[in-house]
């Protein structure tokens, strides 16, 4: 029995590292393809790398680079937006990301209340969950030490000072927890997709034959907010809402 244990260590070791072998190579192949300017066959190396499970920032980042080059604006905005969830603060993907949405048909102004609640959403996530969970207990331990020194102090100008320190801290800690529980539901809540057809009248209803309401073009970030069927309601940054079929997006 140790000895059939053994061999299948040994086994998924192997598979482990021989998996890896591969995908390095079909990476490295990919980026030759890319570098001699054959986009097809790069697209086609960094997409079946992704169909082995293996999602990382610098597979979406370079195909999404070389759907850029082939003016797909649709597939290029997506995979940088997944390159981005992988690892929001990469300076070349924000970049890249800005000028795939310049070849964007769609200009659309931000709704200033759903503005303001995404930049206050940008803000909270610039640290993760659990660092919003590290930082909270911290004030909160922070809070106990200045009312233990309040309760220690010997003047009246300490135990003021104390006093609006262990106010501070109370405010902060709520602040923080709230901040983390709000991040955690926004993540959880949140289902974002890219228009994936060259142009689409939506419907103010679930149904072909529904009243039309906009035109959407390949390359529009959009929020599901729910399903029916094979529809999704959308929403857009100025808040506007309609239907779409769902083979015309794809989730991010």
């Amino acid at each position: 029995m140790k000895k059939v244990f053994t061999i299948l260590i040994v086994l998924f070791v192997y598979l482990s590292n021989a998996q890896e072998s591969f995908e390095a190579a079909a990476f490295a192949k990919a980026n030759q393809a890319y570098t001699s300017e054959n986009y097809d066959l790069a697209i086609a190396g960094y997409e079946q790398i992704l169909k082995t499970g293996k999602h990382s920032a610098e597979v979406y980042f370079n195909l999404g680079n070389a759907y850029y080059k082939i003016n797909a604006i649709g597939p290029a905005i997506y995979n940088f937006e997944k390159a981005l969830q992988l690892d929001p603060e990469n300076t070349d993907v924000l970049n890249n990301l800005k000028f795939a949405n310049q070849m964007k048909i769609d200009a659309i102004e931000d709704n200033e209340v759903a503005n303001l609640e995404s930049n206050l959403l940008d803000i909270i996530q610039n640290l993760s969950v659990d660092e919003w969970a590290y930082f909270s207990i911290l004030i909160v331990l922070f809070t106990i030490l200045m009312g233990i020194l309040y309760f220690y102090a010997q003047t009246a100008g300490k135990k003021r000072l104390f006093f609006i320190l262990s106010i501070l801290g109370v405010l902060m800690a709520i602040t923080s927890i709230t901040a983390a529980f709000y991040a955690k539901n926004s993540m959880n809540d949140q289902q974002y997709a890219i228009i994936f057809t060259e142009e689409f009248t939506t419907k103010e209803e679930p149904k072909e034959t529904a009243t039309s309401s906009f035109t959407l073009h390949e390359g529009t970030k959009v929020e599901v907010m729910e399903e029916f069927n094979s529809w999704a309601l959308i929403q857009l940054t100025n808040g506007n809402k309609a239907w779409i079929p769902l083979d015309k997006i794809k989730k991010l």
